[in-house]
């Protein structure tokens, strides 16, 4: 595997090539708090079957910020990050004539999620992993909770509600808990690398998952620019996934919506799919999207 350090419209990132010829390529969305270069993995095993993988890190997360402990997008920046995918898709196919998939986990699937219903043509399949939904009302009430704290404290800064409504729910499911995140990984020694990674965030900015929520609202209902296949990945212990019962509801949208999904869940995982390592899911789900590209190739 080859790595290029890259430069997407601005924004750092990487490009893992095969030895030869890629066949198709790759490109990944992260997740909230975390950056590009915890897809290294991904990228080996991809890249031994002749498959390229780009990602570069989101506005706001990795080396796009500053400080140490927050993921805090600018205002208007979960706007201009739906366009960085259009335009990291541009310039990746200037490269490659290769088809292009787009992976999104967490975060990264919503903004995947809203460049589909906008631009779905310029792509030939999606990957969602650690995707969900949820009630409009609960949104709308989210929502206006998280407004008071971005008056509180500011679109970029967090607060002790914040943390609550993004990540303490979360974990209060895994009593009793080892660290404030073991609503992310079963894997204890995957989760310490990324709780000891300095390029990944303890929090997000309220600005930020006001954002997200209202990605969720827009996500939560039918829309289609053009068909394409997709791959819906969620582990049965993801509660971003409501512990597969959200993971089936979006099946169930993007259904509606007239995409051809495939889905699978995997037992035991929880939301980091790609590094549920000790218990093998995250071997079985890379060799499942490899399968599938393989297919639609």
């Amino acid at each position: 595997m080859k790595t290029e350090l890259m430069d997407y419209s601005g924004l750092p990132g990487y490009l893992w090539t095969p030895d030869g010829a890629a066949k198709a390529l790759v490109l990944v969305i992260h997740g909230m708090t975390e950056h590009a270069g915890r897809y290294r993995n991904f990228a080996q095993v991809m890249t031994g079957a002749g498959i390229a993988v780009a990602a570069y890190d989101l506005r706001g997360h990795g080396r796009n910020v500053a400080r140490s402990d927050c993921a805090a997008m600018a205002p208007g920046d979960w706007e201009k990050s739906i366009g960085d995918i259009d335009r990291a898709i541009d310039q990746l196919r200037q490269r490659f004539s290769a088809p292009v998939y787009l992976l999104g986990f967490s975060l990264g699937s919503f903004l995947v999620r809203e460049y589909m219903q906008r631009q779905s043509a310029k792509m030939d399949g999606v990957i969602l992993v650690g995707t969900g939904t949820q009630p409009g009302w609960l949104l709308k009430l989210m929502k206006l909770l998280v407004k008071t704290q971005i008056r509180k404290a500011g679109f970029t800064e967090t607060t002790e509600l914040v943390r609550q409504l993004s990540f303490g729910a979360y974990n209060q499911k895994f009593k009793p808990t080892r660290t404030q995140s073991d609503w992310l990984c079963s894997d204890e020694r995957e989760l310490d690398t990324y709780l000891a990674d300095p390029l990944c965030k303890k929090d997000i900015a309220s600005g930020t998952f006001y954002e997200l929520l209202g990605s969720m609202e827009r996500t939560g209902k039918p829309g289609a620019n053009h068909i394409l296949p997709v791959l819906l990945l969620g582990g049965d212990r993801d509660p971003v996934g409501d512990f597969g019962k959200g993971t089936d509801a979006v099946n169930r949208l993007l259904l509606q919506a007239g995409y051809p999904v495939k889905l699978h869940r995997f037992p035991g995982a929880r939301h980091m799919l790609l590094h549920e390592q000790s218990g093998g899911q995250a071997a079985q789900a890379m060799g499942t999207i490899l399968r599938w590209i393989e297919h639609h190739l």
